[in-house]
């Protein structure tokens, strides 16, 4: 998540960014992993909270590069994929949704 695309994106659209700390046992932590159904509750985790619906959180698991994030901040913020889209470089260099 901290690729330089990624962090543009977060800051041209305004995008608050919160980062739990689990490096010590943390029952709150765990307890909204498994409500967000990270059942495991392994992390990297990400919920993404779209404005006006907080009840409604896109989550995404595991390690990716930044075209998995920005596409769901992208659906977050309400772009569609007929508007502007962010060109996110592969790890080859070419360019693709990473």
């Amino acid at each position: 998540m901290d690729a330089d695309v990624t962090r543009k994106f977060i800051t041209d659209h305004k995008i608050v960014a919160l980062k739990a700390d689990k490096t010590k046992d943390s029952p709150e932590i765990d307890a909204l992993l498994v409500k967000l159904g990270n059942r495991a509750k392994a992390i990297p985790f990400y919920a993404i909270y779209p404005a006006g619906q907080p009840d409604k959180p896109i989550v995404l698991d595991g390690v990716f590069g930044p075209g998995r994030i920005i596409k769901a901040l992208e659906q977050a913020v309400g772009k569609s994929s007929s508007q502007e889209s962010v060109t996110v470089p592969t790890e080859t260099g070419e360019s693709g949704g990473g």
